[in-house]
């Protein structure tokens, strides 16, 4: 099966054996089951099409940039990293070799986290792809696209705001309205059941669902623009002191920024472009500038190494 990754340097080796920068791109071959096992996770990667290309060597470590372990797979495009721990984030890379020994540079690092269930966003259907999907407000409608038609539920109204996830951690999107109004949640699973309202929140509120305590399931959230805090309900019922990260005029962007599998607290500020990044760890990161004034924030995961990626969509007036 291919991973249909774009490999965006090619590794160049001559007749002398010299090596070039090599860009290999790495995918985590995660689909093939909706919980990574807890001690072992399957990667691959797309060939080199270099006629000296010898190998490939997978490194992996607990922290970003830092791999402890290496395993020369041969002549493969994918391998097992086993002895992993549960519920522990891992970071990977790998590096071509030439017929001398040379090294390429290392891939592009991607991350998981064992023993957690996966969920894609959007992924009402548990096909492993985000549905395409439309909520209609005057009707309180979603409409999901599936094979052969539309499934339409009816859950929500007018004012509600469209909060899907994964709240029951089975691997599928919950259909799922927050009202601004009574600061409400109301979560329909993907079985068909319904859980009780939960009031979280108050009017002006901003929803900010995620997984903010890494177990694959998703958290209950809002973001206070008039303090800048953040108030988090796990998915155990337990809540604790809302962390205070951003201030009026910021736009919430909570996503998975270090690739630990873990959503982390951050904030985008239009009027100078910058980011603010905590990440789950408790720490926080040089703020990156990107964007400005009139730009709006679209974090996601675009290249498909695990890891959020700071974007915008910019608009002009003409």
């Amino acid at each position: 099966m291919s991973c249909g990754t774009v490999v965006e340097h090619q590794l160049d080796m001559t007749r002398s054996g010299s090596v070039r920068v090599c860009g290999l791109a790495v995918v985590l071959l995660l689909f093939l089951a909706r919980v990574a096992r807890a001690d072992s996770l399957t990667l691959a990667w797309d060939p080199n099409p270099e006629t000296d290309v010898q190998g490939y060597v997978l490194s992996w470590g607990t922290q970003p940039g830092v791999y402890v372990t290496h395993l020369n797979v041969g002549n493969q495009t994918s391998a097992q990293a086993t002895g992993l721990a549960d519920r522990t984030a891992y970071y990977f890379v790998v590096q071509a070799y030439n017929s001398y020994g040379e090294m390429s540079l290392p891939s592009v690092e991607v991350s998981r986290r064992v023993g957690i269930p996966i969920s894609v966003p959007g992924d009402f259907l548990g096909d492993f792809r985000s549905s395409l999907t439309v909520f209609r407000p005057s009707a309180g409608a979603w409409l999901v696209w599936e094979s052969g038609g539309a499934a339409s539920y009816v859950w929500g109204g007018a004012a509600d705001i469209p909060v899907h996830g994964d709240y029951d951690g089975d691997g599928e999107a919950d259909v799922t309205v927050f009202r601004p109004s009574t600061g409400t949640w109301y979560i329909r699973y993907s079985s068909g059941a319904s859980l009780p309202p939960i009031v979280w929140g108050v009017a002006g509120d901003i929803p900010v669902p995620g997984d903010y305590d890494g177990d694959g399931i998703t958290d209950v959230a809002v973001f206070r623009p008039s303090t800048g805090l953040w108030y988090i309900r796990y998915s155990s019922g337990a809540s604790f002191a809302p962390p205070d990260w951003g201030g009026a005029g910021d736009v919430p962007v909570a996503g998975d920024y270090d690739g630990d599998g873990i959503t982390d607290i951050a904030v985008f500020r239009p009027s100078n472009g910058t980011w603010y990044i905590r990440y789950s760890s408790g720490v926080s990161i040089p703020a990156p500038v990107w964007g400005g004034v009139g730009d709006v924030a679209v974090p996601g995961d675009y290249d498909g190494d695990g890891i959020t990626d700071v974007a915008i969509s910019e608009f002009s007036i003409r």
